[in-house]
This record gives structure tokens, sequence and C-alpha cells, in this order.
């Protein structure tokens, strides 16, 4: 299966064997804005960045985010970036860990995230669960981030 994100909307394209489908995402459940803290260069190609984030989780939980990933170039403007990080309820009494794949063009990026928790609250939904993301970088490397749930 081939995944294909286009366009501004929340509409993606999948490809299995041939035969095209049309799936609606419907409303992120992630929406969140934040930005990198930390730029290490680790070779030709590759640097290492830490980031911190916030936002709102299904209209009603408000988290923060950090973590961590390493991005290499492609050239010509492109990235791909792997890494890992954790989402905490705005109390800190509830988490969950995630690793991460994306590709960016240097001011928009996609990707999926893969969610794990032992939370048996109101983060418990996110365990074992894939998500689809897409976002932008700024002028000031800040970022805005939407992500939907991949059922």
């Amino acid at each position: 299966m081939l995944l294909i994100i286009v366009g501004t909307g929340s509409n993606i394209s999948l490809f299995n064997t041939g035969s095209a489908q049309r799936e609606t995402l419907g409303d992120p459940i992630f929406v969140e804005k934040g930005g990198d803290t930390v730029k290490r260069e680790l070779g030709p190609n590759r640097t290492e960045y830490t980031f911190t984030s916030s936002g709102m989780l299904n209209g009603n939980i408000k988290y923060n985010k950090k973590g961590e990933y390493i991005s290499v170039s492609k050239g010509n403007n492109v990235t791909f970036d792997q890494g890992k990080g954790v989402i905490s309820t705005k109390d800190g009494s509830e988490s969950a860990n995630y690793t991460f794949i994306e590709v960016g063009n240097g001011t928009d990026y996609h990707g999926a995230s893969v969610y794990s928790t032992n939370s048996t609250g109101k983060l418990s939904f996110l365990n074992n669960i894939v998500v689809i993301f897409k976002g932008g970088y700024d002028e000031n490397g800040n970022y805005a981030l939407k992500k939907w749930y991949w059922k």
C-alpha cells in the first residue's frame, strides 16, 4: 500500500494493487505548535534536533510534548527525519511515548507516528495507534502541526 498526502485539505489517497480509494480523515486529533530547541550537526548531511510543543488532543485535552530527531539531507532541500518523543497531559499525570518518520522540503513536512502508553486514563486510547501528520515551519523555525488517527 502506498500513502500519498496531497493538497491542503484533509483527504488522502490510498493505492492498493492498482485500485485507488479516497479516504476522508475527518478532524485532526492533535493540533499543536512548537519549535526546535537545540540543533547539533552530526556530520555531512546529518543534524540532530530537540523540540518542544504544546497543543490540544481530541479538542479537550491540553498537552505538552518534547522529543528529538535526526534529519538527513537528501539534496534539493529534501530531508528524511526519524525521531521519538513523549507527550504528557498539562498536569503531568499521564504520558505516552511515540516514534515517527517524516519527509520535509524545508517549509512543509509529512509523516507518521506510532504511540504507546501504559496510561489507563484519558491518554489510554493512544496505545498502539498510528497517526499521519502534516505541518509547516515559519520563517523563525516555529512549526504548526496537525495529526489524524489512521484507522
